[in-house]
């Protein structure tokens, strides 16, 4: 099984494919696809998963739900975001399952109001991954959290 894990940002978007073969998983890619243009980032956005999504070939694709936030333009921007990997999902035929940011962080670190930088260590201590921001170890510990959920849910 693999999964493409997604932390959705404005102008930072974290991923991840990771292999689960039983017990052991391993990451196959993870970064960010960072862009500070308007309109342009969902353009990069979509090319830069695609190209992840056909030499990869994940299976399914875990994407971090959104959270309300005190700026609502943010909050709308991010919903495009979304969009471009729900439009992925749907022309890859991959299906999609969400995870709210509180479901992730209980499955990397045990409590689901963890700082960024627990999630972080926890990514590099559980799956041996050094990431290089929060978007990208986000990303891995969607993808993670979606694997154990799986997990839990057919053995």
């Amino acid at each position: 099984m693999k999964v493409l894990g997604v932390d959705p940002g404005n102008y930072s978007t974290g991923y991840c494919v990771i292999k689960a073969e039983g017990n052991r998983y391993s990451v196959e890619v993870s970064g960010s696809i960072k862009s500070r243009k308007r309109p342009d980032n969902l353009g990069k956005i979509f090319e830069e998963l695609q190209e992840v999504i056909d030499k990869y070939l994940p299976e399914e694709i875990a994407l971090e739900s959104a959270f309300y936030g005190k700026n609502p333009q943010s909050l709308l921007r991010l919903g495009e975001v979304r969009g471009v990997v729900l439009l992925l999902s749907s022309l890859n035929n991959l299906p999609l399952y969400e995870y709210t940011p509180q479901k992730v962080k209980n499955a990397i670190t045990g409590y689901g109001w963890s700082r960024k930088e627990d999630v972080s260590q926890m990514v590099e201590k559980l799956l041996g991954v050094k990431t290089s921001d929060y978007d990208e170890a986000d990303a891995v510990a969607v993808a993670f959290c979606h694997l154990l959920s799986r997990r839990l849910k057919i053995g």
